[in-house]
């Protein structure tokens, strides 16, 4: 199914949603970056897992009516301090032409009965509630053209999006056009940034993850890594260091002293890797393997590190529980290398240098569609390849937080804010969810 909606003039939002399993009546909703689960109970034949289109329906009305009643109250300078919703439907003669919504607010706050009595007025007028009462909805339905044979597609190249986190990062996943490749849902490419001594320029305060595995791989420079497991570990070029969050962990990552002492440049890559349906809620862990631990594959005018899973016909020390692959390839200038075959999902980031073929520019991501020989310029090419098997959705990622539910984002960033979930003792300051 294919929903489109206009939200601007000529832009136009498209929602799609497609079967979560074969042979299910399950589906997944996906909203821009939001995904949604619906269903039908069991006794009409779904699995609930999630709300039934009439739920989704009557829960836009009153999502829609207790927002419309926040922004008025903000405009107007209300003291409305919450607005709690709840709806009942009647659809006992739906089939008549009738579906019947009563709508009950709770409106808390210092608010006089005038005040109240506006804002039951306003809350009639919220979009939604206007669009279904007044407007002409028309829904056209078509089928999508079906895909003509095809010879293989164009690989898709992901240009970054810089932000400045205290330093400038080039973030490549996730991206509009690729959510993620294999469990790989997060790509950071860190500097080259220096920073002032006695600052705390650079220095990530303390956050939280949850279901997902953070991978920190440095070309040059150092930090300082402090979790809620009680690791310290200064971390340097070449080494592999992985932080599995399973059900919850906090960390911090700062510059050391003496890398801005000697204004020695930070650049590296920070990855973020989904943990199998099964682990996800494991217990935190922390692991730090040595650059020793990954000695270059010397082959003609290439050196190879693999840093996770299989490559190369060579497998790394870096045990982690799904297929996937992490390597990092070094080409003297305007050298060729055939990369092997896989049938896992793989992309290309090239970090510096450049690429005649595939033609690739320095910080953009390539996602391979086919088997590829590389060929440096002439400036030679440093990149990673990483990828793995897919990942079956939901994979709902918000903020630091992987989940398979809305309901467990919203657990996590919940007892983030209140102080439940572990923190650093030594450290007072954390970031606070958004």
């Amino acid at each position: 199914m294919l929903k489109s909606v206009k939200v601007q003039k000529d832009q136009v939002m498209t929602i799609f949603v497609s079967q979560h399993t074969a042979g299910q009546l399950r589906q997944t909703i996906q909203i821009d970056d939001h995904q949604i689960n619906a269903d039908l109970t069991q006794a009409a034949g779904g699995t609930d897992t999630g709300p039934d289109p009439h739920d989704l329906f009557d829960a836009a009305i009153a999502t829609c009516k207790a927002m419309t009643l926040q922004l008025y109250a903000q405009r107007k300078n209300i003291p409305l301090h919450e607005v709690k919703v709840a709806i009942e439907r009647n659809d006992s003669a739906e089939q008549k032409g009738l579906y019947q919504l009563h709508v009950s607010l709770e409106l808390t706050g210092d608010l006089t009965a005038e005040q109240r009595q506006q804002l039951l007025a306003i809350a009639d007028k919220c979009p939604i509630h206007k669009l279904v009462t007044q407007a002409d909805v028309q829904v056209h339905t078509s089928l999508k053209p079906e895909a003509l044979p095809a010879a293989a597609a164009e690989p898709l190249i992901i240009k970054p999006q810089e932000r400045d986190i205290g330093f400038v990062i080039k973030r490549l996943l996730p991206a509009k056009a690729q959510r993620r490749v294999g469990p790989f849902i997060f790509v950071d490419h860190m500097g080259p940034a220096t920073f002032a001594p006695g600052t705390t320029e650079g220095d990530v305060r303390q956050h939280p993850h949850i279901g997902l595995a953070t991978v920190t791989y440095l070309f040059s420079g150092a930090m300082y890594h402090s979790d809620t497991l009680g690791t310290r570990q200064r971390i340097e070029p070449g080494a592999i260091n992985l932080m599995r969050a399973g059900r919850g962990i906090a960390h911090s990552e700062r510059i050391p002293a003496d890398i801005r002492d000697q204004q020695l440049q930070v650049e590296g890559m920070q990855i973020w890797l989904v943990l199998p349906e099964n682990e996800a809620e494991s217990e935190p862990s922390f692991q730090h393997y040595p650059a020793a631990l990954f000695p270059a594959i010397q082959v003609p005018g290439s050196e190879i590190r693999v840093l996770l899973g299989e490559y190369f016909s060579q497998s790394s020390v870096v045990t982690f529980p799904s297929r996937c692959c992490y390597a990092e390839l070094k080409l003297d200038p305007c050298s060729s290398l055939a990369l092997p075959k896989s049938e896992q999902q793989l992309a290309i980031y090239l970090a510096k240098g450049s690429l005649k073929q595939p033609a690739l520019n320095a910080g953009q991501m390539l996602v391979m569609t086919e088997d590829l020989t590389v060929v440096a310029g002439d400036d030679g090419a440093h990149f990673m390849v990483l990828g793995g098997d897919q990942v079956q959705d939901p994979v709902l990622l918000n903020w630091n937080f992987v989940a398979r539910s809305q309901q467990r984002l919203a657990q996590a960033k919940e007892e983030w804010n209140s102080g439940y979930f572990p923190r650093l003792a030594d450290d007072p300051e954390w970031i606070p969810a958004p």
